[in-house]
């Protein structure tokens, strides 16, 4: 839940609220959104170029915008994070995640559409540099307890805590998994 890391400003329970999803895919975001009575937008790179072309949306337009592993495979972010700012609502959230380069480095240009490699430091930089405010990165974890979340060394224990991988039924669920992402959360 975005609310507990980010404070209460943030409701993902209001309905009427304009979400959209850039870098879509298969839209497996929708039904939740939708699930909580906001309207689903998406886009992908079939719809929009996001390294060069305008969103199709009016300025302060939109409330929440999630865009899950494509800012780098942007070059140059200049426009993808300026349209971002532009269509999103004053008190809006963005939500963006990607590989976390200290966890990463060694397979992140195995994919050869990753051109961009972040940290936490260069990601709430760069959000900071194009105007969001208040940005948070946090490891790329889901259900785990809070405290995985907060604290200096949440990188670390996000992506070391974590040894088990798999189907091990006699490992409980909060050990399992590694984190070699990370998510940052913030405001216009």
């Amino acid at each position: 839940n975005i609310s507990e890391f980010y404070g209460n400003k943030i409701s993902l329970n209001e309905g009427g609220k304009q979400f959209l999803d850039l870098g879509c895919g298969d839209q497996h975001l929708r039904k939740s959104v939708e699930d909580r009575n906001m309207n689903y937008l998406g886009l992908d790179i079939t719809d929009v170029n996001f390294e060069f072309d305008k969103l199709p949306f009016e300025n302060n337009s939109i409330d929440i915008i999630v865009s899950l592993a494509v800012i780098e495979h942007i070059a140059n972010p200049d426009n993808f994070l300026s349209e971002i700012l532009r269509v999103l609502k004053p008190g809006g959230i963005v939500y963006i995640s990607t590989p976390n380069w200290y966890y990463s480095y060694k397979e992140f240009f195995n994919d050869l559409t990753h051109v961009k490699p972040y940290n936490p430091t260069t990601l709430e930089r760069i959000l900071l540099m194009y105007g969001f405010n208040n940005p948070k990165t946090y490891p790329g974890l889901r259900c785990k307890p809070k405290w995985y979340y907060l604290g200096k060394y949440r990188f670390l224990k996000g992506n070391y805590l974590l040894p088990f991988r798999g189907e091990t039924k006699y490992v409980p669920s909060f050990l399992k998994g590694r984190s070699t992402s990370i998510f940052a959360i913030a405001t216009k």
